[in-house]
């Protein structure tokens, strides 16, 4: 299935539903939610004869546009028919909503606080994003967990944004950051790499060496040499400072 003709245009699908009295969300038009497959493999989806979701979802007008919904949530939803597809070699579930079915049964939510954990090991540690979300929606995941989740990841927001631009990384040259880029400059997006990459995303040899990932990390040392001294490494060596 090819999604690369399809226009983000936010404003465009939220003409295509109507928020209900009672807070339930209604299709104007033919609509589709993707999800990644996985989602039902790791949990974060339930399809039965209403599908249950966490909210990383791209609502889209076949043919025309899409917006992503995100939020550290799950909602339910009443798709009339469910398909499986294959989007960029990733596999998909896609619901498929006519005119006057029921989107979403209630925008209200239980929220959970372990909501942060499962985003955290699957967008930042495994970096397993689905098509829909671009680098804003990467940056901003966490911006307003308290509210939505009932629990904060760090102090600030910005504390997270600290560990996306660590593994936002530069298309030309997968070693360097992407904020220090040609690409970032001509509004190219970044190449998004997991925080479990240690080998790429760790700076000089003793803090690889002495992490996880050994072999990995053994080998990110002897093919990129260090061309700076780190601070650990020089409290390591006794150098003043």
């Amino acid at each position: 299935m090819d999604v690369g003709s399809l226009e983000r245009n936010r404003a465009k699908i939220k003409k295509a539903y109507t928020v209900q009295d009672d807070l339930s969300v209604i299709a104007n038009r033919t609509l589709e939610v993707h999800i990644p497959k996985r989602f039902v493999e790791n949990g974060f989806t339930t399809l039965d004869n209403h599908v249950s979701s966490t909210v990383v979802m791209g609502i889209v007008i076949p043919g025309e546009c899409y917006t992503p919904l995100i939020a550290l949530a799950d909602l339910i939803l009443s798709p009339s028919g469910i398909r499986d597809v294959m989007i960029n070699g990733v596999p998909y579930v896609i619901l498929e909503f006519e005119e006057g079915d029921t989107l979403f049964e209630t925008l209200h939510y239980i929220q959970d606080p372990n909501k942060n954990y499962g985003y955290f090991m699957e967008f930042n540690f495994y970096a397993k994003l689905p098509w829909y979300m671009n680098d804003d929606d990467f940056t901003s995941l966490y911006d307003h967990a308290a509210q939505q989740c009932g629990a904060e990841m760090g102090g600030t927001p910005e504390h997270m944004r600290v560990y996306a631009s660590l593994q936002m990384r530069d298309p030309d040259n997968l070693d360097n950051q992407y904020r220090n880029s040609k690409a970032m400059l001509e509004g190219r997006p970044a190449v998004i790499v997991g925080l479990n990459n240690g080998a790429m995303l760790i700076d000089g040899t003793i803090p690889k060496l002495t992490g996880g990932y050994l072999q990995d990390n053994t080998i990110a040392a002897i093919v990129n040499p260090d061309t700076k001294v780190t601070d650990l490494e020089k409290i390591l060596k006794g150098v003043p400072g």
